[in-house]
């Protein structure tokens, strides 16, 4: 066996559930957007003796209801790298702490207006990221309880200007490069906040697979000329494939 695979394990895995969410776009109306997405997300992660590496891609989509009835198609794709760092302790329990990355992108469609009806934004951004691991058994099956929490801080951002779908400060007028560079806005913390929570509870089959059931919460805020804000929770059933 090829000695880099005897001393790491790797896993994938499939979700699917259903997410709650709450969503405001100010460049485009005051009033909340509230409802029911389908949520999915498939994952790879790779642990080694020091360090687990874990990658993730996550699509929701459905549609939202402001309280006079107005419905919006809400679509979010996110693709988020993790790293925790374990060499002092056991990789398979206990508190780890490392690096996140997150990818987002969130498009939206007002379904009762024909102009200014496509709404979108972006951003990616870097920040810490901590878990916790607790195995045990309960009626002679083995389980495995997993609370992690990231809170993004620095990176940049793209979205929606002021009514138009168009990006903020974009001017038909300037260069490609110029409006790049205008458009494009830091990702600053407490200004901005991307803060997630999730807790997951696996259990362990005899094949080393795992089933397990997830329940998350994210909050989103990205400012500028107009503010965006997100909140959502969601329950996903997981199933994880220990590869080697």
């Amino acid at each position: 066996m090829n000695n880099s695979f005897a001393q790491s394990f790797g896993d994938v895995w499939l979700s699917t559930g259903i997410q709650s969410m709450a969503s405001k776009d100010e460049g485009f109306s005051l009033l909340n957007y509230k409802g029911n997405k389908s949520t999915s997300s498939v994952g790879f992660a790779l642990r080694k003796k020091n360090k687990t590496q874990w990658i993730q891609g996550d699509f929701s989509y459905g549609v939202l209801a402001n309280q006079p009835g107005g419905t919006m198609n809400e679509m979010g794709a996110s693709f988020s790298t993790y790293t925790f760092y374990h060499k002092l302790k056991p990789a398979s329990k206990g508190f780890q702490y490392g690096w996140s990355n997150k990818n987002t992108m969130h498009i939206r469609r007002h379904n009762q207006f024909s102009n200014y009806s496509f709404r979108y934004d972006y951003f990616t951004s870097l920040g810490p990221v901590a878990r916790h691991l607790l195995p045990f058994e309960w009626k002679k099956k083995s389980f495995l309880w997993q609370n992690m929490a990231n809170w993004q801080l620095l990176g940049f951002q793209v979205k929606s200007g002021y009514i138009g779908a168009e990006p903020e400060n974009y001017q038909a007028d300037n260069s490609l490069a110029d409006n790049f560079f205008n458009t494009v806005s830091p990702f600053i913390p407490l200004r901005d906040l991307d803060m997630n929570f999730s807790s997951t509870l696996f259990w362990e089959l005899p094949t080393g697979n795992r089933l397990g059931l997830r329940y998350q919460t994210n909050y989103t805020k990205l400012s500028g000329i107009k503010s965006v804000y997100r909140l959502d929770h969601s329950i996903d059933l997981i199933l994880n494939v220990r590869l080697w």
